[in-house]
């Protein structure tokens, strides 16, 4: 079949989700990728990829997705036009309008509704936006049991069924540490993500100057930038905070791999492909307890879940051991060889995808 992939933006986990998608259905999916300009080298795909110039986040890039979209699908004419994130329903409207022929497929990878939990009436004005837009797809595929559950309570049209975030395992493990401190009484922390509020760096951030005054143990690397950045300039480097910027896909597996933890402090989330890739190596969590992060790990076994506060977060990060997060390391590998690989996504999402099709 062949797929069109519409993508407003994709820098951090969508990127991910869409190169995961790539490797495990490309062999019976024909795909094209349709994605801003100055995120193209995101992608690591053999399918085909399509650019549309983009500046930041708002009117002009939407207008240029829904041109390039049209444009695109008529020259194309894909069997499945494969809408990722948010702003991307504006685009999928545009096609209905000019009827654009084929199966629609919506995946949120996060609801806009999630980002304003602390203030009811614009959460309500977003669900219904949102509720009724998702009704203009054959299909919407929610990355987690929580992403579906709201969508129940705010009585979200469409045909749903959940396909939970996967990742491929590794053809080899790294082998080289990115980190300078390695000596055996430091504790390597990990943040991977978007410089924004619903990624929570700023809260981990002044967590973490609390919690190293407790634990000099701690460094904190932190590897990501503002999703809107096109170049940019990444914060300067704080006593035990090192900064890395986005790096090249092929060396984030190393950060993951000789981190002691992860640390993912989302404000509101679907299922974070960071976590998965933190399983993926073998590495412990700490998440917050926002978006149903908790039932994604097996607290104090394979990490902890921790209330979304400065002063909870910096109590926890303080009380951490080398020697208690290295016994965690299989639990945590084999929750991702258990839940999170490849073979389960694979069949779900063909699934799901021939089901559109009829």
């Amino acid at each position: 079949m062949k797929i069109l992939h519409i993508c407003e933006t994709i820098k951090g986990g969508v990127a991910t989700y869409l190169n995961t998608f790539d490797v495990l259905c490309g062999g019976e999916t024909d795909n094209i990728y349709l994605v801003p300009q100055h995120h193209a080298d995101q992608l690591k795909v053999e399918g085909r990829i399509e650019t549309f110039p983009a500046t930041g986040r708002g009117a002009g890039t939407v207008a240029a997705l829904c041109r390039s979209a049209l444009r695109t699908a008529r020259t194309e004419k894909p069997d499945i036009l494969f809408f990722q994130s948010s702003f991307s329903l504006i685009a999928m409207a545009w096609l209905r309008l000019h009827r654009v022929p084929g199966k629609y497929v919506y995946c949120p990878h996060g609801w806009a509704l999630i980002r304003y939990t602390e203030q009811p009436l614009k959460r309500r004005i977003a669900a219904a936006i949102e509720g009724r837009l998702v009704g203009l797809s054959d299909l919407v595929i929610d990355v987690s049991k929580n992403s579906r559950a709201l969508t129940k309570m705010h009585r979200y049209r469409g045909n749903h069924v959940v396909v939970e975030n996967a990742l491929s395992d590794l053809d080899h493990e790294p082998s080289q540490t990115p980190y300078r401190h390695v000596a055996g009484d430091k504790i390597n922390l990990l943040y991977v993500g978007r410089f924004d509020r619903a990624k929570g760096l700023d809260l981990l951030l002044d967590a973490f100057r609390l919690a190293v005054q407790r634990n000099p143990a701690l460094q904190l690397h932190v590897v990501g930038a503002s999703a809107i950045e096109v170049g940019g300039v990444p914060p300067a480097t704080a006593p035990h905070i090192e900064f890395h910027s986005w790096v090249p896909l092929q060396e984030v597996a190393a950060f993951h791999r000789f981190a002691d933890l992860v640390v993912i402090p989302s404000r509101w989330e679907g299922l974070p492909m960071a976590l998965i890739e933190a399983l993926r190596a073998g590495t412990p969590v700490m998440v917050s307890q926002r978006s149903g992060l908790p039932e994604l790990i097996e607290p104090k076994r394979s990490g902890y879940a921790v209330k979304l506060t400065v002063e909870h977060f910096a109590e926890n990060l303080a009380s951490l051991d080398r020697a208690e997060l290295a016994r965690m390391r299989p639990a945590a590998r084999q929750l991702y060889e258990q839940r999170y690989g490849a073979a389960r996504f694979r069949t779900e999402t063909m699934a799901a995808l021939r089901g559109a099709l009829g």
